[in-house]
């Protein structure tokens, strides 16, 4: 076993295609196949399913998979350290966010990372609260703000941050605050299962029995915000989706919602494979500075600090 062929199983795992982890690893289709049946003949132990739908890991491809990303980024820090005669913060961290959080955390984060850490290349990754949060477990991205989670021990830290109350986004109704019922004959425009969002809001209407007009569903933000600009309904998010909407503030409004069910914990994950990296932990840590100051000044509104 040699860090290329870690670095060749890792990558098919990732991609679940041999055939397009050969692509991006400029290397033939048979010679990627070679290494993965060299790698099992020596471990004893077959490592990946074929199927006509791609490949996946077998429970033991799995460990491995696990222990070949923690040995390739030691590899990778242990270089970094050599080249600078010290433990310096240095290679690719992936850092995984809900579409309304980066709307909000992404650029500082950004900008934070580049100031400190200039050699830490960092890749953010926007998706679903919940599939950030499975990618996270799996080892399959470093660091992720998830919203909501149940603590995994076994799989992952998660260490809780805010909470973020949640708001009816749309025209002003003159209210200070909405009550359910009324928010029940409103047309609405929400985002799509299994978002945190969706499944909190469908949870209050059915628990006070109240049908509501859904007119429109969509995984993402910016098609939410457009359907509101449009006049099609009013969506129910975060303030920290209105970020970067200050010129529209006369035709978008957040009007608080009376029902205390309308908030969300925020936490921050971390994979079990990268607690003990070097820059995954600053990076980490940054993260947390960084919200804790966009909360102290005001640019993360309708939130409470928890950390």
């Amino acid at each position: 076993m040699d860090l290329r062929q870690l670095k060749y199983f890792t990558r098919i795992v990732e991609l679940e295609s041999i055939t397009a982890a050969a692509e991006t690893l400029h290397i033939a289709q048979p010679s990627l196949s070679q290494h993965v049946a060299n790698l099992e003949s020596e471990l004893e132990t077959q490592l990946l399913l074929r199927g006509p739908g791609g490949v996946r890991a077998t429970d033991a491809g799995k460990l491995l998979y696990r222990h070949a990303k923690m040995v390739l980024r030691q590899v990778e820090e242990a270089k970094s350290a050599l080249k600078h005669g010290r433990d310096t913060p240095a290679g690719h961290v992936t850092v995984g966010l809900p579409t309304s959080t980066s709307r909000v955390l992404a650029v500082p984060l950004i900008e934070a990372v580049a100031e400190r850490y200039p050699e830490v290349l960092l890749e953010i990754i926007e998706g679903s609260s919940a599939d950030l949060a499975v990618a996270v477990s799996l080892h399959r991205m470093d660091i992720a703000v998830a919203m909501d989670v149940q603590p995994q021990p076994a799989r992952m830290t998660t260490t809780p941050l805010l909470v973020e109350n949640l708001y009816l986004i749309g025209p002003s109704l003159g209210l200070e605050a909405i009550a359910l019922r009324k928010m029940s004959e409103l047309p609405l425009v929400l985002p799509s299962f299994p978002n945190s969002i969706r499944v909190l809001a469908a949870r209050a209407f059915a628990e006070e029995a109240l049908p509501f007009t859904l007119v429109a569903e969509t995984s993402a933000v910016s098609v939410l915000l457009a359907l509101v600009k449009a006049g099609k309904g009013w969506t129910v998010l975060p303030s920290s989706a209105l970020v970067g909407l200050e010129a529209d503030k006369d035709r978008i409004v957040s009007t608080p919602i009376a029902d205390k069910a309308f908030s969300r914990r925020v936490s921050v994950c971390m994979s079990l494979s990268t607690e003990k990296s070097v820059v995954c932990t600053h990076i980490h840590q940054t993260l947390i500075e960084v919200a804790k100051d966009l909360v102290a000044t005001g640019r993360w509104g309708g939130v409470v600090w928890k950390n």
